[in-house]
């Protein structure tokens, strides 16, 4: 009989010691996982608490500007306008600004919508809302953020907008933002829904009702997630007819200033108020009057208030007299507002001094403003379409500002301007080559010109050529342009070094129709691989636009260097049309603004007319080292680099165009450093800034500036 394997109670080694090992690694994994965690939670808290803290400055700037750089603001009062069923529970039937946050946690959901008037306050009944909801925060609690509507593709779901904001504006990691909004850590302030259309009797199909459905569709949990929303009184009960209204919230309306909340603004903000008296007067009697309806809003109180208060900084004299609002022509509420609005550029540009080697006269402010103004109000008013694209009413964002010029011109002088830059460069070829020109020289110089024929296509048929903020503001900075000339000596030592290397095996290589074929066929190849820098749309219109590019670029390039550097060899040839194929697809994708462009142009200039000399004349290897690396790197490098700089950043050179046709003879002047001037601008609380863009303080403003573009 055998014997048994074992008694009952035996513990087998091995299996014990698998085991072991077994629960060990499960214990690690487990750990592992754990710290995971933990390590996942505290890096969104980091990122939570980081943005909580950019929010908090950039609101407190926001609310200075808003209040005209001071602390004191009105505290406005709102009532309760229920709609019906869809209202939210626990909203009192009225309230006011200084205690607006326990009236907003009140409210279940955490949903309100602010209305009004224009310019009674409710952006700055927002912001005053946020930045209680920031100082009272606790640490896992969600992070008001203030998004304007105007940018808002309605296509895109709320969380991707809010998402893509939060790393275009705060800089959060995109993976790190849409994990704090899928978690509902971030609570949407989604201000001016009425700034989405120009019509103020909105449809079913406006674009504010489909922003509104797209809201209806934010959800928390099982219910709808907290947010706030802003819109003009008119515009909000538009929707409210068309059947479109925001679903389980509370909508608020805010009360039009009385002659009391008018007195105490005015005792706080004055420095002298005996100089407001008859102002005072006037208001108290006739609460009906011109210039009490005239400034019965936060806005045009706070604008009279900055334009009167203005004094001279070297004698401290007023500017000007409060009185002056008594005079018989203002005599309706529109010509308070336009006098108000009349004396405001001027009092801004007499405390904000201009930038060292800017003269920003009020006259040129407003004639400049007034060109973007008027821009913005016709695309409003008309609804311009560009290619398919409709033009905003209120943002401007740099590189779309272009159709301001004309929907041709800023197209027409792009294209001139690769145009120009690439024959500049074949000039410099023809002028440099160490060698007398030849019918084959000048076969090669005149396809190598012909070539700029495809990128200026590009240019002009890419409507649209997309950039990065961070691209633009290098073009506009001293830097920028500093880094565009230290391109010279890396160009030179690039390709000197390139030079030498290659030069071996090109020069020592001979055949003339291989190296032709050689030559088409790299370019050809090198051109299918090389991404080039166009592409719209979808992902499958960016795919055929690409190799589209690719192709076109490749085989010209490859023919204009095959024809000149073919009849010396298969390998020169060859590597010559690689290079130039490679060149053009991958520097224009890759470098897309005409400092980095000229950069690597630069790097590889030298290279390429260094192994130009060689194939030129295999007998002069040696002596044409020191000629290919001044020669070449200047040639090519100079002239090549910005060819590709200007052939692949479309967007920065169509902005460089735009401040082509708008100089001071033509019909559209705007200064050369725009982006400097709108930066100053928001200084002086004319402008502000909304996303990725620019917009105007007030719609008022902007819509007085395009109703008198000269002072």
């Amino acid at each position: 009989m055998d014997q048994a394997a074992g008694e009952v109670g035996d513990v087998d080694p091995v299996a014990a010691v698998f085991g072991l090992l077994t629960l060990a690694i499960g214990v690690w994994a487990g750990w592992l996982s754990a710290r995971a965690l933990r390590l996942q939670r505290t890096q969104a808290d980091t990122a939570l608490r980081l943005l909580a803290d950019a929010v908090l400055a950039a609101e407190r700037d926001a609310r200075s500007k808003i209040l005209g750089a001071h602390d004191k603001t009105i505290d406005v009062e709102f009532d309760l306008r229920p709609a019906g069923a869809q209202d939210a529970e626990g909203a009192a039937s009225a309230g006011h600004l200084a205690e607006v946050v326990t009236y907003f946690r009140q409210v279940r959901p955490g949903r309100m919508v602010i209305t009004g008037a224009p310019g009674a306050g409710k952006t700055a009944l927002a912001v005053e809302l946020l930045l209680g909801l920031l100082e009272e925060r606790a640490p896992e609690g969600p992070v008001p953020v203030r998004l304007s509507t105007a940018a808002w593709n309605t296509d895109q779901p709320l969380e991707a907008w809010l998402s893509a904001y939060l790393a275009q504006v705060y800089r959060v990691p995109l993976p790190t933002a849409r994990a704090l909004v899928a978690a509902r850590r971030v609570l949407p302030v989604v201000d001016g829904l009425d700034e989405m259309d120009e019509d103020s009797a909105l449809t079913f199909g406006s674009r504010a009702a489909q922003a509104v459905r797209a809201l209806n569709a934010y959800q928390q949990g099982r219910g709808k997630g907290d947010l706030v929303l802003t819109c003009r009184s008119g515009q909000y009960e538009a929707l409210q007819r068309a059947g479109v209204a925001l679903q389980d919230a509370a909508r608020v309306e805010i009360r039009p200033v009385n002659a009391v909340k008018t007195r105490d603004f005015l005792q706080e903000r004055v420095t002298d108020i005996a100089r407001w008296r008859r102002v005072q007067h006037m208001i108290d009697q006739d609460e009906y009057g011109p210039l009490a309806q005239g400034m019965s809003t936060p806005w045009r109180l706070t604008l009279a208030v900055i334009v009167y208060e203005q004094r001279d900084p070297r004698t401290g004299d007023y500017l000007y007299d409060p009185d002056a609002l008594l005079a018989p022509a203002l005599n309706t509420a529109e010509a308070v507002r336009d006098h108000l609005l009349s004396l405001f550029i001027p009092a801004a540009t007499s405390v904000h001094s201009s930038p060292e080697g800017a003269c920003y006269a009020p006259e040129r402010v407003h004639t400049w403003l007034a060109v973007l103004a008027g821009y913005l109000s016709r695309n409003g008013a008309t609804g311009r379409r560009v290619e398919g694209r409709s033009l905003s009413g209120t943002d401007m964002v740099l590189h779309e500002l272009w159709p301001l010029a004309g929907a041709r011109s800023p197209r027409v002088v792009h294209a001139a301007l690769i145009i120009g830059a690439w024959i500049a460069t074949a000039a410099a070829v023809v002028a440099w080559v160490p060698t007398s020109p030849t019918p084959l020289l000048w076969s090669a110089v005149a396809l190598w010109a012909m070539a700029a024929l495809w990128p200026a296509f590009v240019a002009w048929h890419d409507a649209w050529p997309r950039t990065t903020r961070a691209d633009l503001r290098r073009l506009r900075t001293r830097s920028g342009a500093r880094r565009l000339m230290s391109g010279v000596p890396v160009g030179l030592a690039g390709g000197g070094v390139a030079g030498v290397g290659v030069a071996i095996v090109a020069g020592a290589t001979a055949g003339s129709v291989v190296g032709l074929v050689t030559a088409l066929v790299a370019g050809v190849a090198a051109g299918l691989a090389a991404p080039g820098p166009i592409g719209a749309g979808n992902p499958g219109d960016m795919v055929r636009a690409d190799l589209a590019f690719g192709l076109g670029f490749g085989l010209m390039a490859g023919l204009a260097t095959g024809l000149t550097a073919g009849l010396a060899g298969p390998v020169g040839g060859g590597v010559m049309a690689v290079a130039v194929g490679v060149l053009g697809g991958v520097a224009g994708q890759a470098f897309g603004t005409v400092a980095s462009g000229a950069l690597f142009g630069l790097t590889g200039g030298g290279a390429l007319t260094f192994m130009s000399v060689l194939v030129a004349d295999r007998s002069g290897v040696l002596s044409g080292v020191l000629t290919a690396c001044l020669a070449g790197g200047l040639t090519i490098g100079i002239g090549g680099g910005p060819v590709f700089g200007l052939a692949g950043g479309l967007a920065a050179t169509r902005y460089i165009a735009l401040l082509l046709c708008t100089r001071r003879w033509s019909d559209h002047w705007l200064p050369w450093r725009l982006v400097r001037f709108l930066n100053w601008c928001c200084g002086a609380a004319l402008v502000r800034v909304a996303g990725s863009g620019y917009q105007f303080r007030h719609r008022e403003l902007q819509d007085y500036l395009a109703r008198h573009p000269h002072p």
